[in-house]
């Protein structure tokens, strides 16, 4: 599919009154699904799944370019402070209001680390009431979460894990100047690249893109109507920890995507059979 192809490029204004990007992707519904990408890339990728959910009717799409990613960002790999993208989200919510002549019905979907992120707003004092339901594609939690792998030597991803330690500390009295340390770096081959990835992430931005360790309370508050879709043979997590972990703490229905890896659930025909069927009940 070609670039020329895509929504284009619209903004809106955060609460500091930095212009952040998002793509729209059109449906004659009143649903609308913000989607949220992983750690190292922008939107661009989550096109297909984007396209299936407006071209079938299901919902308008809403994909953002969270802060700090995409073509132009402000500080590639950075934010100002820990829970500014809740923030973001947030503000992202309030002018989507502003633009509809009637309350639509909001879903969080997010795909591995933007996974993450709708988790997170589960929690949310003023957003969690407005989400009328959660998509997760193989959604990342927290560090400490079964899903997992205790080390995987094929991964380009690599987390100074010491380094956060000491910054975890650091924070805990107060101390937050050094944030923007760099805590996590990609080494993605350079054949596989295009231009528009993240491959080195500070402190805050990390942190900001996981749940805080009792990872537990997030779930247990997902009382919306929650798809979480898991590929058979999903290699950045570990996928069959997924069902148990889920089952434990709320009522998510999860289901495993034959033949579909870690981003190619999202043009799997599996998960859009799975999407149609969930969008169905809501």
């Amino acid at each position: 599919m070609p670039d020329r192809d895509l929504p284009s490029i619209q903004t809106y204004n955060a609460r500091d009154g930095r212009s952040l990007c998002y793509r729209h992707y059109p449906a004659d519904s009143n649903k609308i699904v913000i989607l949220l990408h992983g750690i190292s890339e922008d939107g661009h990728y989550l096109r297909p799944l984007a396209e299936f959910i407006s071209k079938r009717g299901l919902a308008q799409v809403i994909v953002p370019d969270l802060r700090g990613y995409g073509m132009h960002p402000i500080r590639r790999g950075d934010v100002e402070y820990i829970g500014q993208y809740d923030d973001d989200i947030e503000d992202l919510t309030k002018w989507i209001r502003s633009s509809v002549s009637s309350p639509p019905k909001l879903i969080i979907a997010g795909h591995s680390g933007g996974g993450a992120n709708a988790i997170r707003l589960a929690t949310h004092r003023r957003l969690a009431k407005d989400i009328g339901g959660f998509l997760l594609l193989t959604p990342s939690i927290h560090p400490n979460a079964p899903i997992n792998h205790k080390k995987d030597p094929w991964s380009t991803i690599r987390i100074n894990f010491s380094k956060i330690a000491f910054l975890t500390i650091l924070n805990a009295v107060g101390i937050r100047f050094l944030n923007n340390w760099i805590v996590m770096r990609n080494d993605k081959p350079l054949a596989l690249r295009h231009g528009r990835e993240t491959l080195e992430v500070s402190y805050r931005l990390l942190m900001s893109r996981t749940t805080k360790a009792k990872y537990e309370r997030y779930l247990q508050a997902m009382n919306q109507p929650t798809l979480v879709l898991v590929g058979e043979k999903e290699e950045v997590f570990i996928p069959g920890q997924y069902a148990p972990l889920f089952a434990e703490h709320n009522q998510a229905k999860v289901a495993t995507i034959l033949d579909a890896d870690h981003d190619g659930i999202l043009s799997n025909v599996g998960t859009f059979r799975e999407v149609e069927t969930w969008f169905g009940t809501l």
